[in-house]
């Protein structure tokens, strides 16, 4: 099935999800952009034991567990008395300070338009998923007016201004969402509403996980875990999300190529945007996504024969149904137990 060519993987994996088999919850859209043309990339074992897909979309290239989470349990999830609360989520952000830290030449690019350490009067920066304000502290040190979202935590607030929603009006001169992407359900709507609150001329800065670039780092659980990282991202993923979103990238991150000589930056992918006048199209099929995927297993895989095979659906089928045999002993012998008892 590798050599099947886009059309055909949607096409091989509606019949497969109808005749074989399909997860409890499985989505059949996109949680991007809504699209239907699904392929379906790998399998994702799950901490519960339960069977799930890793999916890409062949319009805009997002790749996603499928199952997602449900909305009550991600805002469980990162409550204030949520499992995030203890995370360290300020992992966008160096500690190195000023414009020594490797996070301030992130902003080279821009500097003719908009430099970091001499804002201009009044200038509002929003850090979205700001955890304990690290990033906020640095700006405001540079004289910015700081302000930030941030469920799990207050930490940040007795230093920055809190808000619980994006504004729905033109705020912001920068805003910041570092590793905060590949946590959220609909990235799209979010990149909209970063584009609402966003100046005519103001910018936006990206982190996420790197996809693309997986058989380098080879760190897939940090990509994608089903839990806290529910979506993840290959760099044509990224710049057609934005362009919909209207934002357009200043440069391109490193090409997988140059990735190599970094393995730490390899698994990342970070972007500068500006403000885009209009919403565009750019089209991004799950190629970089397929292609990190048969990649990645090249190099060893340890997949069920059905897996590596490419008949994922009916290697998840078997998973599945050991799954439900597993537990019907588990029951039985917990009934017999208490029955000697």
């Amino acid at each position: 099935m590798d050599s099947l060519p886009g059309s055909w993987r949607v096409q091989a994996r509606r019949i497969s999800r109808r005749l074989i088999w399909r997860a409890r919850g499985e989505r059949f859209d996109c949680p991007a952009c809504n699209s239907r043309a699904l392929i379906d990339l790998d399998i994702l074992p799950q901490r519960n034991r339960s069977v799930a897909f890793v999916c890409a979309c062949e319009t805009c290239g997002m790749v996603f567990a499928n199952p997602q989470p449900s909305q009550e349990s991600l805002d469980a999830f990162y409550s204030p008395e949520g499992t995030w609360r203890g995370a360290d989520s300020d992992a966008g952000v160096h500690a190195t300070k000023g414009t020594e830290g490797t996070w301030f030449r992130t902003f080279d690019a821009i500097r003719g338009d908009l430099r970091l350490e001499a804002p201009p009067a009044g200038a509002r920066a929003l850090d979205f998923g700001c955890g304990g304000g690290k990033l906020l502290d640095e700006l405001q040190a540079f004289g910015w007016d700081t302000w930030g979202i941030e469920p799990a935590k207050d930490t940040a607030f007795r230093r920055h201004h809190r808000l619980e929603s994006v504004p729905a009006v033109p705020t912001f001169d920068l805003i910041a969402a570092h590793h905060v992407l590949e946590h959220v359900p609909h990235p799209l709507d979010l990149l909209r509403q970063f584009a609402a609150a966003s100046q005519p001329t103001g910018f936006l800065s990206v982190s996420v996980p790197r996809f693309d670039t997986l058989p380098v780092h080879r760190d897939y659980k940090y990509v994608l875990n089903g839990r806290a990282h529910i979506v993840a991202y290959t760099w044509p993923c990224l710049r057609a999300l934005l362009a919909m979103a209207g934002w357009i990238p200043v440069q391109a991150p490193p090409d997988v190529a140059a990735a190599k000589a970094d393995p730490h930056a390899s698994r990342r992918l970070r972007v500068l945007a500006k403000r885009s006048a209009s919403p565009d199209t750019v089209p991004a099929p799950a190629a970089a996504a397929f292609a990190a995927t048969r990649d990645y297993y090249r190099q060893g895989d340890a997949r069920p024969w059905l897996a590596r095979a490419g008949f994922l659906r009916l290697s998840a089928r078997r998973q599945h149904m050991a799954r439900r045999r597993a537990l019907a002993a588990a029951k039985i012998g917990r009934v017999q137990s208490d029955a000697r008892a």
